[in-house]
This record gives structure tokens, sequence and C-alpha cells, in this order.
């Protein structure tokens, strides 16, 4: 019987510990939220009147790169640079090389990319603000 016991524990412990996992990177969003939905690994949703209040506007990109897109795409976060990426509904910035610029364009690649995903081209600093608290344990904290 301990035996049964301890095999059924061992079997079913990952599940738990999946769950776990879950509960800790997924967040309760209250109804009438501009966020819909968030997970740590999968980014955030939101919902249309938000997208729209916002000015967040999205492009589909095409082919295998690399990709000219507007300036006003991109995003620098210390030393690195990103786009914010559109799939299934979710929102997750994703990380690009700058391989030209120009006046108002740039021309990136990255693995992450893939033809026929949606880049967000404006309203940008409202999905890094939105990623921002969404990420930060200390958001009431803040003062700016």
């Amino acid at each position: 019987m301990k035996v049964l016991f301890l095999l059924m524990l061992v079997l079913l412990q990952p599940s738990f510990a999946n769950e776990k996992k879950k509960a800790e990177t997924t967040v309760e969003i209250k109804k009438g939220s501009a966020v819909s939905a968030f997970s740590k690994e999968d980014g955030f949703k939101l919902t249309n009147k938000a997208i729209s209040n916002l000015g967040v506007t999205f492009k589909a990109i095409k082919g295998s790169g690399p990709w000219m897109i507007p300036k006003t795409a991109l995003v620098r976060i210390k030393h690195s640079t990103g786009v914010y990426r559109k799939w299934d509904g979710w929102i997750t910035m994703v990380l690009v090389k700058v391989i030209k610029r120009t006046k108002e364009t740039v021309t990136i690649k990255s693995v992450d990319l893939q033809d026929r995903d949606e880049l967000a081209i404006t309203g940008v600093p409202f999905l890094r603000m939105t990623e921002s608290d969404l990420n930060s344990d200390t958001v009431d904290a803040c003062s700016h």
C-alpha cells in the first residue's frame, strides 16, 4: 500500500508543480480592465477598446526578413532593442537586431519573427508601460 501511494505521489507531482508554476505566472484580471489576460511566458492581451484608446496599431510583416518597419515600432530597453508582436491576441516583446536605419524606418532581423507576425507600429510606449507594470511587483510603490 505504501509503495502504491509513493508511486502515485511521484507520478502526480509534476502536475502539481505545473499548476503551481502556472499560478505563479498568471495574474487574475479585474473585470473592465484594459488588460484582459497576463502571463509571464505569453505576454498580455488588451481589450479592443484599450487598443483603440491607446492608439496602438499593428501591421503584419511579410516574408522571411529582414523587414523594414517604422522607427516608431522600436522599443529600447537598456542595451536591447525589440518590437511588440501580437500573435493569437497575445502581445509580447521580441528582441531584434537593427541592420539599417533611414530617417523614418529601420530594417530589422530576428530569429523569433515569422511571416505574417503582427508588429505594433504605433502606441509602442503604452505597450512598454503596460508590460512594465504587469511584470513589476512594486507598481503601487512607484512615484513616476
